[in-house]
Formats: structure tokens, C-alpha cells, sequence
């Protein structure tokens, strides 16, 4: 992955042998995968990138982008719920686990109360 200036915010990613650019707020979320990264975007496809997601989130945490877990990092402008079992609700029906660890600062950081 790559970024151009900080001002346009793009990301290269290869599908193929094809280069597909998106924007932060392209990116729902992306999932650790052992030593990869499966990124799901709003009117793409996912991608599986060979990088941790550690990288990932060094990149996109100016974004708006949260940990949630050791294998989890989304996009705040797509988090539509947190339940009872220690889950978010995103806006692709997809569920985002949060680890007890990270719990307290999920839950500041989208200001949900117990």
C-alpha cells in the first residue's frame, strides 16, 4: 500500500496486475489474517494484502480508524452500533469484535455509556 500527498488521502492497492486507488473513506475495515490483511470496501470487492495489520493502522489512524482488537480496525465513520456482547455493528452488516482490553477506550472514543 502506498499513499500520494496527505491532502488527497489515497491508497494504491494491487488486484491483479492492476492498481485499484482508494480513499480512507472507501475502507469500511480491515482483519487480521495471520501475517495478512483482508480490506473490505464500500462498492468493492475485498482484498487480501501481504501486510500485518499493524502497518494498516499506523497508516489510517489519522483517519479515523480504531483498533478494536488484535485482529480488527475500522472505520469510525462506518461503526453503527456496539452490543452487549462486546461487538460492533458496521454498516455492511458486518460485526467487528472488540477485545475486553481495548473495551473501555472503544466505548470513550464512540462515547457509549454501559
Amino acid at each position: 500500500m502506498q499513499t500520494t500527498t496527505p491532502n488527497s488521502a489515497t491508497f494504491n492497492f494491487l488486484r491483479g496486475r492492476k492498481t485499484f486507488r482508494a480513499q480512507p473513506a472507501e475502507i469500511i475495515r480491515l482483519e487480521a489474517i495471520s501475517n495478512y490483511t483482508r480490506v473490505y470496501f464500500t462498492d468493492q470487492p475485498p482484498l487480501l494484502m501481504a501486510k500485518v495489520l499493524r502497518i494498516y493502522e499506523e497508516l489510517l489512524s489519522p483517519y479515523g480508524f480504531v483498533r478494536t482488537h488484535r485482529s480488527h480496525l475500522v472505520n469510525a465513520q462506518y461503526v453503527i452500533e456496539f452490543d452487549q456482547n462486546s461487538t460492533l455493528q458496521m454498516a455492511d452488516d458486518s460485526k467487528a469484535e472488540v477485545s475486553r482490553r481495548r473495551k473501555q477506550e472503544v466505548r470513550k472514543i464512540f462515547n457509549w455509556k454501559d
